[in-house]
């Protein structure tokens, strides 16, 4: 079994989709209060260390694998696009590279925004390079997995570098075969019998009226909670208290600022393969 680090683990919905493939986490580090509970809840027994800036490899359990979606306000097309630059959040970057030469894990997943790639990836290609890493990166649509939004993020996997020694294939070619029907270069999207455009990001809304956020938080690592225990939010804003609102705000930015679970399950079971172990099926 490999063993896992996070970082700006969030409220672990990366960790979630890993932990599903069959990863075993090591230690969390998250700054956020709320998103700290969480984790605390669902991995009782796992440290979390609190500030990514002032934690050092030497000083932490070795893991064969880094994870974690570094800040992505100054790559994001929604945000300043000031870039990876030291002093600003997505210049924490700085430290996730920094501690992947310091851990030397035998894999590195980093996550981001679609911005990333028009705004910021040399700058992480030319810090794993300098650290010995080489990497791959895909595209990886929340849409392709069923979810009733688009969702794309950008996974990148960095491994030590091999030299002259060339992989016999891409360690995330198996993508397509894990996804299955849904990664298809097709245009239409299934999601509970109702199928969208993939390429229109009005249609998700338009087909479907339903509310479709719900509490992650349910005392479990293996699985989000079941509609019975849900609570969902009104249809309708004005239906929402001030209270009932401030209430959510924590819940609400810790899934804005995560991915969906089966996202990530797919990388890590592109990782276990190529490890030559077995992959727990996705639930």
């Amino acid at each position: 079994m490999l063993t896992v680090g996070s970082l700006f683990s969030g409220a672990g919905l990366c960790d979630l989709g890993l932990t599903w493939a069959g990863f075993k986490h090591s230690w969390f580090c998250e700054i956020d209060p709320f998103c700290r509970a969480v984790l605390a809840r669902h991995w009782p027994d796992t440290p979390i260390y609190n500030d990514v800036s002032l934690i050092k490899g030497a000083d932490l359990p070795s893991v064969d694998v880094l994870c974690g979606g570094f800040p992505c306000q100054d790559v994001s097309g929604a945000g300043c696009r000031a870039g990876i630059k030291t002093g600003t959040r997505s210049g924490l970057w700085y430290d996730y590279a920094r501690l992947i030469g310091e851990i030397k894990p035998k894999y590195a997943v980093i996550e981001n925004v679609m911005g990333l790639l028009s705004l910021g990836i040399e700058a992480v290609l030319q810090d794993l390079a300098a650290v010995g890493y080489d990497a791959e990166w895909e595209v990886l649509p929340a849409a392709a997995l069923g979810a009733p939004h688009h969702r794309e993020r950008v996974f990148i996997v960095a491994y030590p570098d091999g030299g002259d020694d060339d992989r016999e294939r891409r360690l995330l070619s198996p993508l397509a075969g894990i996804l299955g029907k849904s990664y298809e270069p097709v245009r239409m999207a299934d999601w509970l019998g109702i199928r969208f455009d993939r390429t229109d990001r009005a249609s998700a809304p338009t087909a479907y009226g339903g509310r479709v956020i719900y509490r992650v938080d349910d005392g479990r690592a293996e699985g989000m909670d079941v509609p019975v225990r849900a609570v969902a939010l009104p249809a309708r804003v004005g239906r929402v208290s001030k209270d009932q609102m401030l209430s959510c705000l924590p819940a609400l930015k810790a899934l804005s600022n995560g991915i969906v679970p089966h996202q990530s399950y797919t990388i890590g079971a592109c990782i276990l393969q190529a490890e030559g172990l077995p992959v727990q099926p996705m639930p």
